[in-house]
């Protein structure tokens, strides 16, 4: 009879211990998944997935992350401008500056971090919006700052003008979170025109460039200055990368005539306004190039070059719309020369058959 009291204390001692172990299971996995599902940021409680996928709500949401890191790549200007001023950040800030609009300034040079050792620009410097220690703009509270340009002279560039530059993006897909924009400035920063926004940059946590043309927004100016603005708006769905920009490139042309032999189709471009040209002669292939000095009479500009051994002249009659040119150059024990006649300077190609 004792034996068998002891045994069923037993069991029931066996039962009892099970039943606490499985009670003891359930409530240690329900904390862990309650700390692995929030954080506290700033005192709100933020509902997390992974750093990825971060979300508050099905309407909220980063997107996907790009193929892999990609070839170096420059710039992909538009046209054909080749007079362009550039921006590497490789000896710093080069006359960038920071204007803070909310919270935490994140603006600031990086060099090699948060993805800025991957190709694809110009490394390892680059302007980052976002925290080295963590390579994210979650600071707990919304966060807002802007990345201006130096001034940008256009005096003696001459249109189409584009903007360009590298960059990095992953930030909140939403158009009314985590807001980016590419501004221009044509009075020294008084007023700003967006040429750029979120949707048309391409945000996959990889680097790619992005060209625009603003001639529209250039128009006549003299200057320009160029804003990059990040607004994140709240303080929910800021745990990704952030925005990295690099090799800014500002270009139009370097001519603003071209005169072009109606028969020959040697041609000479020049800027009226540095006196710079350049010419070719299409039979041989010869080429020079020189700064000339530049005078106006009427409607004609006349831009001309003497030497000991040179001499360049062309002149353009903005009213008629006509050019000739004359080209002397000596090379070597040769000289070459020849005659440049232009009926209309608004058909030409500047370029050989």
């Amino acid at each position: 009879m004792n034996n068998q009291r002891v045994n069923r204390s037993k069991s029931l001692l066996a039962l009892e211990m099970s039943f606490i172990g499985l009670l003891a299971w359930v409530v240690f996995s329900s904390l862990i998944a309650w700390q692995s599902n929030t954080v506290q940021a700033g005192g709100a409680t933020q509902q997390m997935l992974n750093p990825v996928a971060e979300q508050k709500s099905g309407e909220r949401s980063v997107p996907p992350e790009g193929p892999a890191p990609r070839s170096p790549m420059g710039v992909a200007a538009l046209g054909t401008p080749n007079a362009c001023l550039g921006f590497d950040f490789e000896t710093g800030a080069q006359g960038f500056g920071v204007e803070n609009v909310a919270g935490a300034s994140l603006w600031h040079l990086d060099s090699a971090l948060c993805r800025a050792f991957l190709t694809g620009h110009s490394t390892p410097f680059t302007f980052y919006y976002g925290q080295d220690a963590t390579c994210d703009y979650n600071t707990g509270a919304r966060n807002a700052s802007n990345l201006v340009s130096p001034p940008i002279s256009t005096v003696g560039v001459f249109p189409p003008y584009s903007l360009g530059f590298n960059y990095l993006l992953f930030v909140e897909s939403s158009s009314s979170f985590d807001t980016t924009f590419v501004d221009i400035s044509t009075d020294n920063g008084t007023t700003w025109t967006p040429v750029i926004s979120k949707a048309n940059l391409i945000n996959d946590n990889q680097w790619h460039n992005k060209a625009v043309d603003v001639t529209a927004q250039v128009g006549a100016a003299t200057q320009l200055r160029v804003r990059f603005r990040f607004d994140s708006v709240d303080n929910l769905v800021n745990s990704t990368t952030g925005w990295h920009v690099d090799d800014l490139l500002a270009c139009g042309q370097p001519f603003n005539f071209c005169v072009q032999d109606d028969s020959t189709n040697d041609y000479i471009q020049v800027n009226t306004v540095t006196g710079v040209f350049v010419t070719k002669q299409c039979s041989t292939g010869f080429t020079a190039q020189g700064v000339g000095t530049v005078s106006t009479n009427g409607s004609n500009i006349t831009v001309t070059q003497k030497g000991p051994a040179n001499f360049s002249s062309v002149t353009v009659n903005t009213s008629t719309h006509t050019g000739f040119a004359t080209i002397r150059v000596q090379s070597g024990l040769k000289v070459v020369a020849y005659n440049i006649n232009d009926s209309n300077t608004n058909n030409n190609t500047c370029s050989c058959p």
